[in-house]
């Protein structure tokens, strides 16, 4: 009677003391914040994703501003359809294929390698780190103007289209919608750490 009397306090002598291990209950709640760290940490998988989007991007553009740069270099005419308003020679040899006496051309693959550069060095360089988005915005921001005005040229003074210049134009503008909403989130998220919890 007595050993089952000192079996039953052993028993519940263990089982205060496991109730009063605290950190051994608090497991569970560390692997959720694991989790839910990981989770969040799934955001800028998705901005890197639209990242390699943009340099995918800024290579086609580097190809065919730099296709256009050998062309004027080698005087070599364009790969151009010949039917409804394409016209690439009228386009490439018009008063707005420079400025300057800078090809437009060359400018659009200065822009197109100015911008792959940062999108490369955004995780390695300290001021692109800091700074790139906002970087990269401005430049496709600018690139994004200047097709326009390139383009709205093609259609109502020239009424000619270049193949490649609308190709370019609109390489532009997904890398200027792309790196809005890149930079956007960038800033939403520094605002919603800075709120309090």
């Amino acid at each position: 009677m007595r050993s089952m009397l000192s079996q039953k306090g052993e028993m519940r002598n263990s089982a205060v003391a496991s109730t009063r291990q605290s950190p051994c209950a608090k497991l569970p709640m560390a692997t959720t914040a694991d989790s839910t760290s990981t989770a969040l940490a799934g955001v800028p998988a998705t901005r890197d994703w639209l990242r390699w989007i943009s340099v995918a991007l800024a290579l086609v553009g580097v190809l065919i501003s730099g296709y256009l740069v050998w062309s004027e270099v080698t005087n070599v005419a364009t790969i151009c359809p010949q039917t409804g308003g394409f016209n690439c020679d009228l386009v490439q040899n018009s008063i707005y294929s420079k400025v300057g006496p800078i090809p437009v051309a060359v400018l659009g693959l200065a822009g197109y390698l100015a911008i792959l550069v940062c999108l490369l060095l955004e995780t390695r360089v300290p001021l692109p780190v800091e700074r790139g988005r906002l970087i990269i915005f401005g430049l496709t921001l600018i690139g994004f103007l200047f097709s326009l005005y390139l383009t709205a040229m093609e259609a109502f003074v020239l009424h000619a289209w270049c193949v490649w210049c609308v190709g370019s134009a609109i390489t532009m503008t997904l890398l200027f919608v792309l790196s809005f909403v890149r930079l956007w989130r960038e800033i939403s998220q520094v605002e919603a750490e800075g709120e309090p919890a």
